[in-house]
């Protein structure tokens, strides 16, 4: 399951991509409205799925994972020549940025830690697993769609967005792989760690990377759209019950 949820993620990414590619891109607002139902989702999964497995395992464990996970994303943003989906939300002028070195880094470590997600996310069972693959790969196709936005705005060939799309991409299931057999088998402080890691890197970016630029967006149907997010993950619960 792990595996076809990361090559799903690879999939959405590239996905996302292609569109751009062939329609010429969305709107912003059609893009703020699928990233509000994405946060939804992955603030939901947070804190009905991931954090109360770890709670049960390990709580302090978990909050120092949460913590080391909130840390890490801020400094890793820190370095990155951008946030795709916050610039391209804000109209940013691309061309005053460079993809370097540092910023590709950060930006394969994000998308290595997607992959880690999804296998943590497994770790507590089928329903929690679910739930948490949903929520990476609703965020890998918004991330396919404002990466080749920004870079064809920045002056990029179509292929060159579509390579760089697909190196980013393909670090999802790397990290899935390099998460899963780890996960195997490790004391229980050890994996409520783990699942802080994971579900603290799902508040921050639903919280710190996507809600506030939707505030700026003044679309009336976000506020109805992000609770269905919610609804998701809790009937996944249902059915999976």
């Amino acid at each position: 399951m792990v595996i076809i949820f990361s090559i799903l993620a690879v999939i959405f990414t590239l996905a996302g991509a292609a569109a751009v590619l062939h329609f010429g891109g969305f709107s912003k607002t059609f893009l703020g409205r699928a990233l509000a139902y994405a946060a939804g989702v992955l603030a939901a999964a947070a804190l009905m799925d991931i954090l109360p497995a770890g709670i049960l395992l390990s709580a302090p464990e978990l909050s120092c994972g949460a913590l080391f996970a909130l840390f890490f994303l801020f400094t890793l943003e820190t370095f990155a020549a951008h946030s795709s989906s916050n610039e391209f939300m804000e109209d940013c002028e691309v061309e005053v940025h460079h993809l370097g070195v540092a910023a590709f880094a950060a930006m394969g470590l994000h998308s290595l830690l997607d992959g880690f997600n999804i296998a943590v996310g497994f770790a507590p069972g089928t329903v929690a697993g679910l739930n948490v693959a949903l929520g990476v790969v609703l965020h890998k196709f918004a991330d396919g769609i404002t990466l080749v936005s920004l870079l064809l705005h920045a002056g990029k060939s179509r292929r060159a967005a579509l390579l760089f799309s697909l190196c980013l991409a393909t670090a999802t299931p790397l990290g899935a792989l390099l998460a899963a057999p780890i996960l195997k088998g490790i004391p229980p402080g050890a994996e409520a760690f783990a699942l802080g890691l994971s579900g603290g890197s799902f508040l921050y970016i639903a919280m710190a990377d996507i809600l506030p630029r939707l505030h700026k967006t003044y679309d009336r149907l976000t506020p109805v759209i992000f609770p269905l997010g919610f609804a998701t993950v809790w009937l996944i619960h249902r059915l999976g019950a």
